[in-house]
C-alpha cells in the first residue's frame, strides 16, 4: 500500500467511530520562509549548489569552543535568541563586506522580503525590502575546500598569488584569500559545535541544504514578522518530500557601526524554560521526529510546547480498516505524552491547518480537543491574524537584538515568531542562513 500525505484537508475525528465533521480549503500562501536561499528553494540561483556533496568535517576543527555552549544550549532548547558579540574580528568583517560589495557591482544583490506564493515571481519587492545573495563560495565551505571570492577575474588573481612563495603583504588579495578561507572554517566549525550541543547530528551532514546569504538594508527597509520554518503537514505534500528542513537560523551582523534600528524582534514564552536544574528536559521545536505546532498555558504547570503527530495509528484502527494515518495533538507533562486532541484524519484539501485549529479552538462542547482547558489555553506558534493586527501572540515577551558589528544571533528556526524594525540610518548587513536536519522519516 502506498501512503500519501497532502496538506491539511476533509477532518475526521476519531471518538468510538470515524464520523465526517469538517471541510475546508487551502488558504496557506504566504511563503514565511525568506525568499532567496539555498538547495531546497525554487528561487536558488545556482543549478551546482543543487548537487549533493558528501558529509564533511573539517580536520583543521578547533577543540577549542567557539560559543559559550552551556547557555546557547539553554537559550536554544528553550525557544529563545542567543547571542554571542564579538563573533568575527574586524579583518574578517572587512573582507566579507568586500564580498557583499563586488556582489553589488556585479547586481547580485536583488531585493527580497517575504514571499507570497500567490503572485509567483512578481513580488513587488522594492526600496522597503532588504537586498540578498546566495553566498557563492557556500557549497565549497560545506566541502572543506578552499574558498574564493565573486568575481571570476579576482578568482584568476587569486589563485596566482596563491601559487606564489613570497609572502604578500596584509591588505592585499592573498591576505584576503587567507582571512576568507579561515573564516570558512569558522563557520562550519560552528555548524559541528550546534550539532554536537544540541544533539542534532544530521546537522553534520555536509550534503544537506545547509544555506548562507548575504543580506543588506538600508534606510526604510524592514522584514515582517514570520516563521523560518514549520510542520512538514502544514506544507502540503512538498513538506514530507524534502530531506531536510531548517532547524537553527544564524545571522552574522557586518553592519555600520553607527546603524540605527533594525533590531531583530523576537516572540519568546517566558513561561517555558529548558534546564536540568528546573527539572525540565523537554526542548522546544521537536520530539520523537514531530515538530512543534504551539503553545499550551497549563498555568500550574507552566507553558508547555505542542507537537503535531502526523503518524498516529489509534488503538483499535487496523491498517487494513483505514488506509491512512492520524494527526494527533499531544504535550509532554511528567515526562509522559499527553494527547490534547483526538486524532483527525485528512481527506481532501480545504483549508489551512492554522484555520482549522483557531475554529476548532473556539468549539463549545465536544470537538477535536478533549476538554474545554486545552481549548482555551491552546495558541499557534504561527498566528498570521494576530500578527496582522500587530498584537502580541498571547504569553510571548518581545525581545529586541541589535544589529551589532561582529556579533553573532542563533535561535531555533521552528518556534521563534520574528521580524527586523524599520533601518532608520545606516546599513545594516548580515551573512546569515539556515543549518539543516533531516526531515523525519516515515515511519513505515
Amino acid at each position: 500500500m502506498t501512503q500519501t500525505r497532502g496538506p491539511l484537508s476533509r477532518i475526521i475525528f476519531l471518538s468510538t467511530a470515524l464520523i465526517p465533521c469538517f471541510a475546508f480549503s487551502s488558504s496557506n500562501n504566504y511563503n514565511y520562509h525568506s525568499s532567496t536561499i539555498g538547495p531546497n528553494t525554487s528561487t536558488s540561483t545556482s543549478t551546482e549548489q543543487q548537487q549533493p556533496c558528501a558529509p564533511v568535517v573539517s580536520n583543521k576543527q578547533s577543540n577549542l569552543s567557539l560559543l559559550d555552549t552551556d547557555r546557547m544550549k539553554r537559550k536554544i532548547l528553550s525557544g529563545k535568541v542567543y547571542q554571542h558579540e564579538n563573533f568575527l574580528t574586524e579583518d574578517e568583517i572587512r573582507v566579507l563586506l568586500q564580498d557583499v560589495d563586488g556582489l553589488i557591482q556585479e547586481n547580485k544583490m536583488i531585493p527580497s522580503g517575504l514571499s507570497n506564493t500567490n503572485k509567483g515571481t512578481d513580488q513587488n519587492f522594492g526600496r522597503g525590502d532588504r537586498t540578498t545573495c546566495p553566498v557563492t563560495w557556500w557549497l565549497d565551505s560545506l566541502r572543506g575546500l578552499n574558498v574564493v571570492t565573486t568575481s571570476k577575474e579576482k578568482q584568476q588573481s587569486l589563485q596566482q598569488q596563491q601559487q606564489q612563495s613570497q609572502p604578500q603583504p596584509h591588505g592585499t588579495d592573498k591576505r584576503n584569500l587567507e582571512l576568507l578561507n579561515s573564516l570558512s572554517e569558522k563557520i562550519q566549525q560552528l555548524r559541528h559545535e550546534v550539532a554536537l550541543t544540541l544533539n542534532r547530528p544530521t546537522i553534520n551532514d555536509a550534503s544537506l541544504a545547509h544555506e548562507c546569504y548575504y543580506s543588506r538594508s538600508t534606510e526604510g527597509a524592514l522584514l515582517k514578522r514570520h516563521m523560518d520554518e514549520r510542520h512538514e503537514e502544514t506544507k502540503g505534500p512538498r513538506g514530507w518530500m524534502l530531506p531536510s528542513r531548517r532547524s537553527v537560523s544564524w545571522l552574522i551582523y557586518l553592519s555600520d557601526f553607527d546603524v540605527q534600528g533594525g533590531e531583530l524582534r523576537s516572540y519568546v514564552q517566558d513561561g517555558f524554560a529548558w534546564g536540568p536544574e528546573r527539572g525540565n528536559m523537554v526542548e522546544v521545536a521537536s520530539n520523537r521526529g514531530n515538530l512543534q505546532v504551539g503553545w499550551l498555558d497549563m498555568r500550574m504547570d507552566g507553558t508547555l510546547p505542542v507537537f503535531l503527530d502526523s503518524w498516529y495509528r489509534p488503538p483499535g484502527v487496523r491498517e487494513m480498516d483505514h488506509d491512512e494515518m492520524f494527526c494527533i495533538l499531544y504535550t509532554i507533562i511528567d515526562g509522559k505524552e499527553v494527547y490534547i486532541t483526538k486524532p483527525w484524519v485528512n481527506t481532501m484539501v480545504v483549508e489551512s491547518f492554522a484555520d482549522f485549529i483557531k475554529m476548532q479552538t473556539l468549539e463549545k462542547g465536544p470537538g477535536l480537543f478533549r476538554n474545554d482547558v486545552y481549548a482555551k489555553n491552546f495558541k499557534l506558534l504561527e498566528d498570521r491574524q494576530l500578527w496582522e493586527n500587530g498584537s502580541v501572540p498571547p504569553g510571548s515577551t518581545i525581545k529586541d537584538v541589535k544589529p551589532k558589528r561582529g556579533s553573532l544571533v542563533m535561535f531555533d528556526s521552528v518556534v521563534v515568531p520574528h521580524e527586523v524594525l524599520v533601518v532608520k540610518g545606516g546599513v545594516r548587513t548580515a551573512l546569515a542562513g539556515w543549518f539543516h536536519e533531516k526531515t523525519q522519516e516515515i515511519p513505515f
